[in-house]
């Protein structure tokens, strides 16, 4: 199975992701529209992108009232034909990586399996790549990290 792998330390902040993200998805060069964006904190001076992290035991699959999201060959899905758009799976997203753009819900899909972002990331600080342990073992670290830094702001 492959996997979006981040590597924050390779980016810049420049939102070349974010916005082939939304062109993909909306046709529409808007960084809110994205699956993907980038986070900037000027007092401690770094920036890295959010993604869905495509969890084991996914909260948006567990809590969603109406059942709206599903796994399909690893990947966390949402059917657009049963979401009625109640922002619970944003909120509930311990990684942000689930937006609500007026009435579009956003998360990545993995643009079935030619993601846009690792296409247009200069600095390779994007990755699609099939998983290893190491890299299972790097995703699972990443995403503790990004937990801890997502509380501390609380």
């Amino acid at each position: 199975m492959k996997y979006l792998y981040l590597y924050p330390e390779l980016c810049t902040g420049c939102k070349e992701c974010s916005l082939a993200c939304s062109l993909s998805k909306f046709g529409e060069c808007n960084p809110k529209k994205a699956a993907i964006s980038v986070v900037r904190d000027e007092f401690e001076r770094f920036e890295y992108p959010l993604i869905c992290m495509q969890c084991e035991d996914a909260l948006c699959m567990k809590f969603c009232p109406q059942n709206a999201y599903y796994r399909e060959n690893g990947v966390v899905k949402y059917d657009t034909t049963k979401c009625i758009k109640c922002r619970f799976c944003a909120t509930i997203c311990p990684y942000a990586a689930i937006t609500v753009h007026h009435n579009d819900v956003v998360k990545c899909d993995l643009c079935s399996g030619d993601p846009k972002c690792v296409k247009v990331c200069s600095t390779n600080a994007i990755r699609y790549e099939e998983e290893t342990l190491e890299l299972a073992e790097r995703r699972k670290n990443l995403a503790k990290k990004l937990l801890q830094q997502a509380v501390q702001k609380l």
